[in-house]
């Protein structure tokens, strides 16, 4: 009996052997629950089992579908996504991609992470003189402009963060003599980067 089981499947197997190649039904078959009830399907063909196969192939192939399906959304999502942000960025430029206008043609990030950019930093950091601290060029022309007592105050008030009375002290003059010139210095910038 069980030879004329074997011998029947491998009568129906040689008889679908062209179907077998078949890609999907091929890894259908490499399952072997399928392949088993495939076997019981050619040697019971009742109605019951054969709806049962055609579920489970069913089932089988929609999930290959679907896989198949979710990667190619995956797929072509992702080359959507890096189409929107290269054209972000393309639009959008960061201020640190900026080229400088110095020999090398470095951008803003490049002279950042240089040496030079920490020497000057630095400098800047441990100079007394209020010039050095200064981004604004309207600003840095109007310092120009003031006596060196005058730009000695302002570093002492804004380097050093110095009171009115401690640099009175400094100056050996009054407190009102020091909040006195403070105030005409800063009208006098005002003035000076108002007109330009």
């Amino acid at each position: 009996m069980k030879d004329s089981y074997n011998q029947s499947i491998e009568t129906y197997l040689s008889k679908i052997e062209k179907h077998m190649k078949n890609p999907i039904i091929k890894s259908f078959l490499n399952i072997a629950e399928n392949m088993d009830l495939l076997k019981e399907v050619i040697n019971n063909p009742t109605s019951i089992l054969t709806k049962k196969l055609d579920d489970t192939f069913r089932e089988f192939y929609f999930r290959i579908r679907f896989t198949s399906y979710l990667s190619q959304a995956i797929y072509f999502n992702a080359i959507n996504y890096d189409k929107k942000v290269k054209l972000f960025s393309d639009r959008n430029k960061s201020i640190l991609d900026i080229p400088i206008k110095d020999k090398k043609g470095r951008t803003v990030i490049e002279f950042f992470c240089s040496m030079e950019w920490k020497d000057y930093q630095e400098d800047c950091i441990y100079s007394s003189n209020i010039k050095d601290h200064l981004t604004n060029d309207s600003l840095y022309k109007g310092i120009e402009q003031l006596t060196e007592n005058q730009r000695q105050l302002l570093s002492l008030a804004y380097i050093f963060d110095l009171t009115d009375s401690e640099i009175a002290t400094y100056f050996n003059v009054s407190q009102q003599a020091v909040s006195k010139s403070h105030k005409k210095i800063l009208k006098k910038l005002r003035e000076i980067i108002k007109n330009g």
